[in-house]
């Protein structure tokens, strides 16, 4: 399928950057049930932009790029899982990460001539606008298992870096959640820029906070691996016998957009919610309960035949980072996936009368306190998917505010 405003952007160069030669152990890393459950879903895309005003092709191509390219081959020393491969063998064989001297990331290098400023600004805009500055994985290729076929190894992160003359850069990321959550991608990028702004001379800051890659710190007393892992191959299964498996991209004809909601917005939502709840609980009760009510029902209201409301069980979904609330905890360096899925429903008619917003903060409210049990749904995070999309409408959440994602590392 063809991006739409792909003629906006051109492709100048298509690179592979390795970690430093003799850097990486050969080693198979397997899958704790943490990151098993991260098959389901399609790659995870990013994009990040710098205001650059005075960096016109000429500096861009001489002094920018070359300390780039050559900084991420540096954090990829630390982070080598994500220039590996994702070995996945059939069933009843188990997903595993392959590393390798010599492994790479594929980086593409792009101009373009869209407008920063319209690209990066918080208004609304055509949803689609975003695509051409994202990288495509490369696709997996296949491998023989056992004297037969049907084993695959899928590269695992793909970069793409895209100059705006005179106004910044973007780098686009696209990679498999299997390998990392948002707080460990995160971790990797301000390590890459830590390295950058010394073009390359000082590694201190990574080396003082290295990334934890012992995924046998996960404990799994309940076989939660083998449990969940069984569940994402009928849930492979059952979507591949289905006539229509989603497009790519569905953003045709949509647009997307930034809202702030700052602490006296904050305030007032908790005012509103007449109970203590969280700043994450009002402003998701707030997210949840318009989105509700803004959703174009007709087409499910001519096939119910009466109030669309009536019987429906609507879904939010939010993830939590586990590294703290784990027995033992993991380190918050820890590079893999460490997050809870709870998923909260309520009947659509009580998010659409006039104290929806009320009942969504406290249901909301009381998903977060079940945190403290983190494990304790573990055995339903993708059955209860299924069942939710089935019941009502569902809104996801992703990533955190607490990431800090443009914040400079001390």
């Amino acid at each position: 399928m063809s991006r739409p405003y792909s003629d906006t952007v051109k492709t100048t160069d298509e690179l592979q950057i390795s970690p430093p030669a003799g850097s990486v152990p050969a080693t198979s890393i397997p899958l704790p049930f943490f990151d098993i459950f991260w098959l389901i879903v399609n790659p995870i895309q990013r994009v990040f932009f710098y205001n650059l005003p005075n960096c016109n092709v000429s500096k861009f191509r001489q002094t920018i790029l070359p300390n780039l390219t050559s900084c991420l081959s540096l954090a990829l020393r630390y982070f080598y899982p994500f220039a590996a491969r994702l070995v996945s063998p059939p069933r009843p064989g188990k997903p595993y990460i392959l590393c390798s001297d010599g492994d790479s990331v594929s980086l593409t290098v792009a101009e373009t001539s869209l407008d920063l400023d319209q690209v990066s600004t918080d208004l609304p805009n055509d949803a689609a606008l975003l695509h051409p500055l994202l990288p495509k994985l490369p696709p997996a290729e296949s491998k023989p298992h056992d004297g037969g076929g049907g084993t695959t190894a899928s590269p695992i992160l793909a970069v793409k870096i895209t100059l705006f003359p005179n106004s910044g850069v973007c780098i686009g990321f696209e990679f498999l959640h299997v390998a990392a959550d948002g707080s460990a991608f995160n971790h990797f990028v301000k390590s890459w820029a830590s390295i950058c702004r010394s073009g390359g001379k000082d590694l201190s800051w990574v080396e003082k906070s290295p990334p934890c890659l012992e995924r046998s710190l996960v404990h799994d007393p309940r076989n939660l691996k083998d449990v969940i892992m069984e569940q994402v191959w009928n849930f492979a299964e059952a979507w591949q016998d289905d006539d229509e498996s989603p497009p790519r991209y569905r953003h045709s004809g949509k647009v997307r957009a930034t809202f702030v909601i700052d602490r006296e917005d904050i305030s007032r939502l908790k005012a509103m919610a007449n109970r203590a709840a969280s700043a994450f609980a009002v402003a998701s009760a707030m997210i949840w309960t318009n989105l509700i009510k803004s959703l174009d029902l007709e087409e499910e209201e001519e096939k119910a035949g009466d109030d669309v409301s009536g019987g429906k069980i609507d879904s939010y979904v939010f993830p939590a980072d586990l590294r703290g609330r784990l027995d033992p905890q993991l380190p918050a360096t820890y590079f893999g996936n460490c997050i809870g899925i709870k998923i909260v429903s309520v009947e659509r008619r009580d998010l659409l009368g006039d104290d929806g917003f009320v009942v969504a903060a406290k249901a909301i409210a009381a998903g977060i306190r079940g945190l403290g049990g983190a494990l304790e749904e573990a055995e339903k995070w993708v059955t209860g998917f299924g069942e939710a999309f089935k019941s009502g409408k569902v809104v996801t959440v992703a990533g955190s505010p607490r990431l800090r994602v443009y914040e400079q590392c001390p």
